[in-house]
């Protein structure tokens, strides 16, 4: 990449023109008075052959420092340069974690519109004048919001969802396939641990559920995450012996030949 032209400031060009412009002019007057005095003594010709030496040496030193000077200021502007490209790159993380934060707000809002409108229409008082009788949400009602926010990557809002399900219809036939989604949004979150637990209550409340032999190999999967590799070869095998004629089993066994 070529590299920027940077432009010397006034002053240190005016240093280099002086430098430049003075110096032969002094070294030329020094050596026309040599020249000129036929009749001076030999001490006077060396004296100002040092006088001319010593101002070649100050020529030097000058030039060092202006190099040394130039190269600063290089360093100056190649950093200001850095620190624009940085500023530049941290706005961007910025913008784009403030769209991500703006659309999970969104998310949200949309959620609890649709709550709001659904517990309205539960609250709507009855043709005839009567007394309006509130209703519950329906269990599915609950479960289909929170699976619309499994499916939006929204995977807070659906651990939430499911949590309320979970709590409101703890015997639900559904409940086995909430904690699975739970397990599901923590891995995505990659929090393993927390998944394991959702996993474990299937098979620990739900052992019967279709989700029981994903949720083990689940249990391993995020086992391995964690480096655990022998207990999470425990749990595929335990999904071979335990349920051979599954999906997960296919599953389990190629998670052994990896």
């Amino acid at each position: 990449m070529q590299k920027p032209i940077i432009k010397k400031p006034g002053w240190l060009r005016g240093i280099n023109l002086c430098v430049g412009l003075c110096t032969p002019v002094l070294l030329f007057g020094l050596t026309v008075s040599i020249s000129g005095c036929g009749g001076a003594s030999a001490e006077q010709i060396e004296l100002l052959r040092a006088e001319i030496f010593s101002l070649k040496q100050d020529q030097r030193q000058l030039n060092h420092q202006i190099t040394a000077l130039d190269s600063l200021i290089r360093q100056k502007v190649q950093a200001l340069d850095n620190f624009k490209a940085d500023f530049g790159t941290d706005v961007r993380s910025m913008s784009q974690r403030m769209a991500v934060i703006e659309q999970r707000v969104a998310d949200t809002e949309g959620r609890l519109l649709r709550l709001q409108g659904r517990m309205s229409a539960a609250n709507l008082a009855p043709p005839g004048g009567g007394q309006a009788q509130p209703q519950k949400i329906s269990a599915t009602e609950i479960f289909d919001i929170a699976y619309k926010d499994f499916n939006s990557s929204n995977h807070q809002l659906a651990i939430e969802g499911f949590s309320d399900f979970i709590e409101r219809f703890p015997d639900n036939p559904m409940a086995a396939e909430a904690y699975f989604y739970i397990g599901g949004s923590y891995q995505a979150l990659k929090k393993y641990e927390k998944a394991i637990e959702s996993y474990k209550a299937i098979a620990e409340r739900f052992p019967d559920s279709p989700q029981h032999p994903d949720a083990l190999v689940r249990i391993g999967d995020c086992l391995i995450k964690l480096g655990e590799k022998s207990r999470a070869e425990f749990y595929y095998q335990s999904v071979i012996q335990r349920f051979p004629d599954s999906d997960a089993t296919a599953h389990a066994r190629d998670r052994l030949n990896q």
